[in-house]
């Protein structure tokens, strides 16, 4: 294993092995979810095979070989990386709150009922947290109830914040203070998942030994194999997953053996010569296209089942109208999902000027 000085490329195969990746393990949490909406009576049962958790597992991984990428092949500084970070974020989450909140408000109305399966107390202080990105921190575990996906967007913002304050880190005791007091904030439950997104992000950082692109491919395939067969026969250790304290932290050890052989796939991935690397073609668009929309689909789908549920009396093990409830908000996520992905640009303007008057008042007084 031979760290890498050069960056490397995500092109030809290695991106469509990524965004397919990435698509893959947001419908299986859109399926599960949904499932467990029609098919259980008792909703969300964490006592089986929760698929759901082995994409997030996945996604975290991803992020942290996606990090490693972006900082190493176009460095441009902190404050460049924190306008991407939080514009990438803010621009699905506020969006996310906004509609979630107006789901909850309606479906009070709607189905008092059904709402009343989620609500676990006064339900507006957890958007105001949620939005700060602290639903997470320490044993919190405080979502909006009717979107609890939102979970692991508290972890990935502060798996952003402690490598960002890590690998621009300034120079004396700040260096190392600051990196260190972004994981005092974020408390146990967050670090104890963090191994699994450093795995990916040393996935980038280290060359594979294997020049075949073939082997590659079969060595790839064997380890999303191995990873997925050990998430179903492994038992979530050492907690249950879901319950207090650890709450979707609960069995990190069996996350962070999964995320091993998910890393290595990535860190196998063949790094293909720019000769070698065609002009995407429609396919490719399409795939490249749909994947940036699964964010927002992983972020919407749970409040917006519990809607079409608020007006269409649930009928439990209804296998028509779970396939019509589950494309009517796969469209509806589609449709949003793509205005929010062209309303971006304004979030990066917007991050990009309070920065930069950030900065600018930071020198004034620096200098004062």
């Amino acid at each position: 294993m031979v760290y890498s000085n050069t960056h490397k490329k995500i092109a030809g195969g290695t991106s469509i092995f990524m965004d397919s990746l990435r698509i893959v393990a947001a419908l299986v949490v859109f399926l599960g979810h949904g499932y467990a909406q029609w098919f259980t009576a008792v909703g969300y049962d964490y006592n089986g095979v929760d698929w759901g958790h082995m994409a997030v597992v996945i996604f975290f991984a991803l992020s942290g070989y996606v990090i490693a990428y972006s900082t190493t092949a176009n460095n441009r500084g902190l404050l460049q990386y924190a306008q991407a970070r939080l514009s990438r974020l803010y621009s699905v989450l506020i969006p996310t709150l906004i509609i979630t909140a107006l789901i909850e408000l309606v479906v009070k109305f709607s189905d008092p009922a059904l709402l009343a399966h989620y609500t676990r107390g006064i339900s507006w202080p957890r958007y105001i947290i949620s939005g700060l990105f602290l639903n997470e921190v320490w044993f919190f575990s405080a979502s909006p109830p009717i979107n609890g996906p939102l979970w692991s967007l508290s972890y990935e913002f502060w798996y952003y914040v402690i490598f960002g304050l890590f690998f621009f880190k300034a120079k004396g005791w700040k260096g190392l203070l600051l990196p260190l007091a972004a994981c005092l904030i974020a408390g146990p439950k967050i670090l104890l998942m963090m191994p699994i997104w450093l795995l990916g992000n040393c996935a980038y950082r280290f060359k594979s030994p294997i020049k075949s692109y073939g082997l590659s491919w079969l060595l790839i395939a064997a380890m999303v194999g191995i990873a997925v067969t050990l998430f179903c026969i492994l038992p979530g250790y050492p907690l249950h997953l879901g319950k207090a304290p650890l709450f979707f932290a609960g069995q990190f050890i069996t996350d962070f053996i999964i995320g091993v052989f998910i890393a290595l796939a990535l860190w196998l991935l063949p790094q293909y010569q720019t000769k070698d690397v065609k002009k995407p073609n429609t396919v490719v668009n399409f795939i490249r296209k749909f994947a940036d929309l699964t964010f927002p689909l992983y972020v919407l789908h749970d409040p917006m089942l519990v809607l079409v549920r608020s007006f269409w009396k649930t009928r439990l093990f209804d296998g028509t109208q779970f396939t019509i409830a589950m494309l009517i908000v796969f469209t509806a996520t589609m449709v949003i999902g793509y205005i929010m992905e062209e309303n971006r640009k304004h979030w990066t303007s917007f991050f990009k000027k309070v920065l930069q008057k950030g900065k600018t008042l930071s020198l004034a007084k620096a200098n004062a």
